[in-house]
């Protein structure tokens, strides 16, 4: 049977709590990497069983599953953008799983969507985004990147033959997908150069606008970067929002990794003009250091994200508006959907929004403290200084010596670490973002570099 009576609840929590803590405790002192054998990645494919499964049994096979793969709870996680993982996320999934509340609209639980609602509120706070801003919670970036599009489509101005959208050449890639879903054909789209400091080229910004107007398109979507995937680079936002403005181009302000710095000093100074942005996507699974997939979109016009999402079968005749609280059904793709507000609530409630302040002060102090250490090795080119916490290097004998320093990184055991190509070179990323990396991790790098390159300190 389905039901389980109380003795069997709290028995298997006891069991999947006691799992949890065996990883998180065995996670601390693990290898970095746990190679996946054969035989267990054909077990775990295997069809489920007609006849009920023992709890141990079931959870020991999710367990040795769990131990292979990368170990994302250790300080050596440098590569892609990495994730905390907080176990009060964990814990605020669970509960969110539990509780089995529909938040797709407000008439079933208005209170815990005043939750959600709140936290949407602060993130927009948070950018400097006016009072009447409205959002919703999504499964990460690419998805919000989508739906931002979406608006901008919709705002009204759209012509499908002559507008035209203008972003980075390092945008991140969900959103070239988005615009492809969108129905954006790739001869209107324009991927701008970059300057030194891996942002948008505002020159060239302006000669294609001035080219795009004097052949009949016309201008309609301009998508600025705060913390690009490659580098950390934010791109002069303010004078994106000036150039949006005087051209009346919907300005979506992609900071799924960089939009949290905005509780630090820096960040704020750094993130200047997101205040102005028409749209925002900001996940909290990077910055808040919580689990995979929550992020935020959200969207200055009142009623924008309900145009853009726009439907309501029949059978949703029942459902009413409440007064000051949103359907969130009408402002996204998703009609069920989990409580995602939770995941975000709980740990800032319990934490405290300092503790995530101090987390991302120290994020941007470690890759400034990389970067200098690094830079003073002379094989070592770094070819931007860091905007938040990505550090770009590469060898100065070329791709391949690059090449063998990111494999020496990777097999050392210490250091999980991925690249890009910047100026069609191989270049090494290091992402100082998990709550437990370290100088103990730049020694790594700085150690290993060394051996395998090369040279002391200049």
């Amino acid at each position: 049977m389905h039901e389980l009576d109380a003795p069997q609840r709290r028995a298997l929590a006891d069991a999947a709590l006691a799992l949890l803590e065996h990883l998180y405790r065995r996670d601390a002192v693990a290898p970095l990497h746990t190679p996946a054998p054969n035989t267990l990645v054909e077990a775990m494919r295997a069809a489920p069983p007609e006849a009920p499964g023992d709890v141990e049994t079931v959870l020991q096979q999710l367990q040795a599953a769990a131990e292979t793969g990368w170990n994302k709870r250790v300080g050596g996680d440098l590569a892609y953008v990495p994730s905390g993982g907080l176990y009060s996320g964990a814990v605020a999934a669970l509960l969110a799983a539990g509780l089995n509340v529909f938040t797709g609209s407000a008439f079933e639980t208005p209170a815990l969507v005043a939750l959600e609602e709140g936290v949407l509120q602060w993130f927009a706070r948070l950018l400097g985004l006016p009072r009447e801003t409205e959002g919703l919670l999504l499964s990460g970036g690419s998805l919000a990147n989508q739906s931002a599009v979406v608006c901008a489509r919709e705002r009204g101005d759209f012509d499908p033959a002559r507008s035209v959208a203008y972003l980075s050449a390092r945008a991140h890639h969900s959103l070239h997908k988005a615009l492809h879903l969108a129905g954006i054909a790739p001869a209107q789209v324009r991927a701008l150069a970059c300057d030194d400091q891996g942002r948008i080229d505002l020159a060239d910004l302006h000669a294609r606008l001035a080219a795009d107007r004097a052949a009949g398109a016309r201008p309609w979507l301009l998508v600025g970067t705060a913390g690009s995937t490659d580098t950390g680079s934010v791109d002069a936002l303010a004078a994106l929002a000036a150039l949006a403005a005087q051209h009346g181009l919907w300005l979506h302000v992609d900071a799924a990794y960089g939009g949290a710095f905005a509780l630090t000093e820096r960040g704020r100074t750094l993130l200047d003009g997101i205040a102005c942005a028409d749209s925002v996507t900001l996940d909290a699974h990077k910055g808040l250091l919580l689990p995979f997939g929550v992020a935020a979109l959200l969207v200055r016009h009142p009623g924008a994200l309900a145009r853009a999402h726009r439907g309501r079968g029949d059978y949703l005749r029942d459902v009413p508006a409440l007064p000051g609280l949103p359907n969130y059904f009408e402002r996204g793709p998703e009609l069920s959907r989990p409580f995602r507000g939770l995941l975000v609530w709980l740990p800032l409630q319990l934490h405290g929004v300092a503790a995530f302040r101090a987390a991302l002060d120290r994020s941007l102090d470690l890759a400034r403290s990389a970067h200098a250490r690094l830079a003073a090795l002379p094989a070592l080119e770094l070819p931007l200084a860091p905007a938040l916490s990505i550090v770009v290097l590469r060898a100065r004998a070329g791709d391949a010596a690059t090449q063998a320093l990111l494999d020496a990184l990777n097999a050392s055991g210490e250091l999980h670490v991925s690249s890009t190509t910047l100026d069609g070179r191989v270049t090494i990323r290091l992402a100082f973002l998990h709550p437990r990396t370290s100088a103990a991790q730049i020694d790594a790098v700085e150690r290993i570099a060394r051996a395998t390159l090369g040279g002391e300190r200049a």
